[in-house]
């Protein structure tokens, strides 16, 4: 009798290490993810103490916020997990719909790339690539990119950039092969977040960020940035860029999102192809040639083609047909895809060819 009672002693014993094991693996750390702006940036991304647990699974800690954008940018079939870290006791700031918002200095963004091996089915499993983070220093934005080992145990900082190979299942059900997808310099970061010369953030501005949260669709993001207290001087009613994923939308509310997400942080009033005068973000307001219609290029040539949109007529179109380009002069985006993005063709195709 003695000998039984010891072993069921026993068995709970080990049944409570183990629950309090699984516990502390993926509960979050209730202490504050402190970080001294003055040591960033730091060699190896678990530094930083942004996720508990096991890294790769990507846990925020306190004082790091997951968040999503309703439009995102195509980047040679990765997926991507975003996040915010924010110093304690300080807010975002609204500033207008189709503006970034307002960070406090020490603010992180911190945006993951990875591969799952079946996008359809992400518990088959995932391989992370890269780490890039855009901190608020005292000054100015600084850009900081973390390659991850094939253990997927640590990120390591990479200045120089580099390549690397992957493949995953699309959506489609289609095997798409990324044989060399590109981690850019730190330096090249300077080229899509440029606004008036100064490095700014890109994806999070009300517009975009104004969607059902990605764990609970019932709660919209933005209001719980607000409930959370991580956000102020929201109105409440913002704007809303479209899903160009969402293939029952008019072809040209679709193709405008799609390019105002892949194409107009560059493409737009004071970005880096400001002086090209092709203005393609949601919310310019100019006049058609500004758009791409009947509008020549300033700086690039194409081979029997003349303008960067011909209404009606995708395929003699500059715009599409740098988009189905892989290789410099012609591809565009220069920087963030080695492949073609087949369904963002297509979108572009239709928005093209309903241009009246």
């Amino acid at each position: 009798m003695q000998k039984i009672f010891f072993i069921v002693i026993l068995f709970l014993i080990t049944l409570l290490s183990s629950s309090c094991n699984i516990e502390d693996k993926y509960a979050p750390i209730n202490e504050y993810a402190n970080i001294d702006l003055s040591q960033v940036p730091f060699s190896n991304l678990s530094d930083y103490g942004f996720f508990s647990g096991d890294m790769n699974a990507l846990n925020p800690v306190q004082g790091v916020y997951p968040y999503n954008l309703t439009a995102p940018s195509f980047a040679d079939y990765s997926s991507k997990e975003r996040f915010i870290y924010l110093p304690q006791g300080t807010h975002m700031e609204y500033q207008g719909d189709f503006n970034a918002l307002k960070f406090p200095i020490g603010t992180i963004i911190i945006k993951n790339f990875m591969y799952y091996n079946d996008i359809r089915d992400k518990s088959l499993g995932r391989k992370m690539i890269e780490t890039r983070l855009l901190v608020r220093k005292e000054t100015k934005w600084k850009p900081f990119s973390y390659q991850w080992n094939d253990e997927q145990t640590e990120a390591t900082r990479l200045i120089v950039g580099g390549t690397v190979t992957s493949s995953t299942i699309a959506e489609d059900g289609n095997l798409k092969e990324i044989p060399r997808y590109v981690i850019p310099r730190e330096l090249d970061c300077r080229t899509c977040h440029n606004l008036n010369e100064e490095m700014t953030p890109i994806g999070p501005k009300p517009a975009n960020l104004n969607r059902p949260m990605e764990d609970d669709l019932s709660v919209n993001q933005i209001d719980n940035f607000m409930e959370e207290g991580i956000l102020s001087g929201a109105p409440t009613a913002i704007s809303q860029i479209p899903d160009y994923s969402d293939s029952s939308l008019d072809p040209i509310i679709r193709g405008k999102a799609y390019l105002d997400a892949n194409c107009a942080y560059c493409h737009r009033q004071g970005g880096t192809a400001n002086a090209n005068g092709l203005y393609i973000n949601w919310d310019f307001e100019g006049e058609e040639i500004h758009n791409g219609i009947f509008k020549i290029p300033t700086n690039y040539n194409a081979p029997q083609l003349q303008y960067d949109i011909v209404p009606g007529s995708p395929d003699e179109s500059i715009l599409l047909y740098r988009m189905t380009q892989t290789q410099a002069p012609d591809v565009m985006p220069q920087i963030g895809r080695s492949i073609n993005h087949d369904e963002g063709i297509e979108i572009i195709r239709e928005y093209i060819y309903n241009i009246e």
